[in-house]
């Protein structure tokens, strides 16, 4: 049978995400005082954290979800015989992604690729690699919805493999041009973007991987540990990354490290 109904257990861990979110968003604009010209990595971790505590509520209310269903009829020796299948589906963290992640990746690229001074036709590879980066990551998170309101098992995987793939490009771009660029403007700065980089990936390979193993997916696990696990990646994902990013940066600019500008196109380019 089915996980068709929002149970207790997954309303507890909403509220969770809910309050989790809601107080990490005052943690890092708390923090991101006294920032100054870097304080936009405060305002972008801030509306993460706030944006998802908002569809976490509409979640936790009953208003954030809908059941999927598709209708077979076959005509056999004893008439029609109609088969349903159904499905619970939590679209609004679908919406909630297509909104954060990019500005998660805006706070990682911020410190890789920010301070590099570009001119010219690296500048505008530069800008080319950033939108194709965000434009890879929303094509991630709306081929997983697609995915996931497949009831097909074919198209189902097809659209998971879709997604897997913008999700390589994504890793691609933080793992190299990204990195080397945040390596070119010194130990300090890349050490940062190094324990971001590595916080991100790891957190956001659980994704695919739960996704597989979820309703969405194969349905090993219950709705109920889908919806508690997701909750904790989403909190380490948004307000521990988010944490880590403005006291880092603070760390940075308390030492003269961030925002220094460096002539390295090439790093960005390659």
């Amino acid at each position: 049978m089915p996980d068709l109904l929002t149970t207790s257990t997954q309303e507890t861990w909403l509220w969770i995400g809910t309050a989790g979110m809601a107080l990490g968003a005052v943690a890092i604009l708390v923090l991101g005082r006294g920032l100054g010209k870097h304080s936009h990595h405060a305002v972008a971790s801030f509306f993460v954290c706030a944006i998802a505590a908002s569809f976490y509520l509409l979640m936790a209310q009953g208003q954030g979800d809908l059941i999927v269903t598709a209708n077979s009829v076959a005509l056999t020796p004893d008439g029609l015989a109609a088969d349903v299948e159904s499905r619970l589906v939590y679209f609004a963290r679908y919406i909630d992604w297509i909104f954060t992640t990019p500005l998660l990746l805006i706070g990682l690229l911020g410190i890789g690729m920010a301070a590099v001074k570009t001119a010219g036709e690296e500048a505008r590879q530069r800008t080319g690699l950033l939108a194709g980066v965000i434009g890879a990551d929303i094509m991630m998170i709306v081929t997983g919805l697609f995915g996931a309101l497949s009831l097909d098992t074919t198209h189902k995987y097809i659209w998971f493999t879709v997604s897997c793939v913008f999700f390589l490009a994504v890793l691609y771009v933080v793992w190299g041009p990204a990195r080397a660029s945040a390596k070119a403007q010194g130990a300090d700065v890349a050490a940062l973007y190094d324990k971001l980089l590595i916080i991100l990936t790891g957190l956001w390979l659980i994704y695919p991987v739960l996704w597989l193993l979820g309703t969405e997916g194969t349905s090993t696990i219950s709705l109920d540990s889908e919806v508690g696990i997701f909750a904790v990646i989403d909190l380490l994902a948004k307000v521990g990354f988010g944490l880590v990013l403005v006291t880092g940066v603070k760390g940075l600019a308390s030492k003269g490290s961030a925002g220094q500008e460096t002539t390295h196109p090439a790093t960005v380019a390659d």
